[in-house]
């Protein structure tokens, strides 16, 4: 058994044991994971029509109350439902394979498809400890910086909030994996997946595709799939929902800096140092990354760089929250992880970097 195997093990029995033990403390079950909202009457009432009981968050709850709507009719076979029940069903529908894998559960029950949701997340977080460690190896680092996936807050801000960045993000480092390992085909596959699963994954691609005309001086046509994989799906929502080709119902940005602006002055009125602390400390680490991206040329750091490119054009809401602003960043800080590791191995040239770490 490799070593990147047994970390994913004890990585796993770990989240599993915290899902519990958060379970027990609250007196729940999985649909503590749906994020169902005390706030948020029509999507409430879906959900228990067809429940019963459930746990709810406070306010308006988070993502995992539409992909249980989503998981009903994934492929928006009757659009009314989402404009009853989603906020903003366009922006919502363009994720799809979460709901998609999710679906087919609904055959056993409505319960057995809200454990699946979780189960999905749960082999998401193990898979991306494991692609995360056979990167790190890749790199001649240490596969139990595998755990860089396994503890990213956003990673865990994602399960609470029953949504599909964790997914997302595990099919993007196992694509970022078999780029490095020469499996194209496989690289792309995955990469589809995590575009099908979030639409900035699409930054994960152009980082690749960058990375490979900076070391190749040529982008392999194959990486053209995930982005027509994205355009079909998303003119497929847009033809369903009947909407506009170029409509739009993102919230998430906003003109350079005056989302942070705005946080800062969310903070300073609520004099909320914690979430202040919070947000300057991500300020700082993605400038950081940005430095270690440059100083270590590696496809991890192009890979990644978009996400950081798009900080600033955050809205408020984004800022703001601690919650929030780690899913929206949630590769910058397995990335960090990894270039940093790799820039001290160098700087201290315990060993000579392997082939593999130039990408």
């Amino acid at each position: 058994m490799s070593q990147a195997v047994k970390i994913t093990i004890l990585a796993t029995v770990g989240v599993m044991l915290v899902i519990v033990l958060q379970m027990v403390a609250l007196d729940t079950n999985a649909s503590l994971y749906l994020s169902v909202g005390e706030e948020a009457p029509v999507n409430r009432a879906y959900i228990q029509d067809r429940l019963g009981e459930t746990y709810e968050k406070p306010e308006l709850g988070h993502d995992g109350r539409f992909f249980f709507v989503q998981a009903q009719d994934p492929f928006i076979l009757d659009p009314d439902v989402y404009d009853e029940v989603i906020d903003r069903p366009l922006y919502r529908s363009q994720r799809l394979l979460y709901p998609l894998l999710a679906s087919p559960a609904r055959v056993v029950s409505q319960w057995t498809m809200v454990w699946w949701m979780l189960g999905i997340n749960v082999i998401a977080m193990a898979a991306g400890t494991y692609f995360t460690a056979r990167v790190a190896e890749r790199m001649g680092l240490s596969a139990w910086l595998g755990l860089a996936f396994t503890l990213n807050p956003g990673v865990w801000a994602e399960l609470n909030a029953g949504s599909a960045g964790t997914l997302a993000w595990a099919l993007a480092v196992g694509g970022i994996l078999m780029y490095l390992e020469g499996r194209l085909p496989l690289a792309v596959g995955l990469l589809v997946g995590a575009v099908l699963a979030r639409e900035a994954m699409l930054l994960v691609v152009a980082g690749v595709a960058l990375h490979s005309w900076r070391t190749h001086e040529r982008i392999p046509p194959a990486l053209a799939a995930p982005v027509l994989t994205a355009i079909a799906w998303g003119l497929y929502v847009r033809v369903r929902m009947g909407a506009d080709l170029w409509a739009s119902e993102s919230e998430e940005f906003g003109l350079p800096l005056a989302g942070f602006i705005g946080a800062v002055g969310d903070w300073l009125d609520d004099a909320d140092a914690v979430r202040m602390l919070v947000g300057l400390v991500f300020v700082v680490l993605l400038f950081r990354f940005v430095a270690l991206a440059r100083r270590v040329p590696h496809v991890v750091g192009w890979a990644v760089l978009g996400f950081a490119a798009m900080a600033p054009f955050f809205s408020s809401q984004v800022w703001f929250n601690p919650y929030d602003i780690s899913r929206a960043v949630l590769p910058v800080v397995t990335a960090f992880v990894l270039l940093a590791a790799l820039d001290i191995q160098q700087s201290a040239s315990v060993k000579g970097v392997p082939p593999e770490a130039s990408g």
